[in-house]
């Protein structure tokens, strides 16, 4: 499945104007490149409750045995927004340096990825 990307916008001390959210890809999941200062806003228009699912890539390890970090699991409420991150570099970035994201429904949701800037 070919993901969607976002295109994340760099806040900046001097202020900076959020661009427009966009409609989310239900059906391949987004992602976006990751250095660990980003967060995405989720807006639900809908009446419906959905869920964000976060992949995560890490392993917690046991002796010699590794166990999979379950992904991370967001609901966003029926008409509500919601806001998620930083995302550790280590446990949500895939081997493109990207987070990735699945959605349970893509009807009236949208979202857009915020990277903090540096002073």
């Amino acid at each position: 499945m070919a993901r969607t990307p976002f295109t994340p916008v760099t806040t900046a001390a001097t202020g900076t104007v959020f661009a427009s959210a966009v409609a989310v890809d239900a059906g391949n999941g987004n992602e976006w490149t990751n250095a660990g200062r980003s967060f995405i806003e989720i807006f639900n228009n809908s009446a419906s409750a959905i869920t964000a699912t976060f992949i995560t890539n890490g392993t917690y390890n046991v002796g010699t045995q590794a166990y999979a970090v379950a992904d991370t699991a967001v609901t966003v409420a029926a008409s509500g927004t919601v806001g998620v991150g930083p995302f550790d570099t280590t446990l949500y970035n895939s081997t493109t340096t990207t987070v990735q994201v699945n959605w349970s429904s893509g009807t009236g949701i949208t979202a857009r990825v915020v990277i903090l800037g540096t002073a």
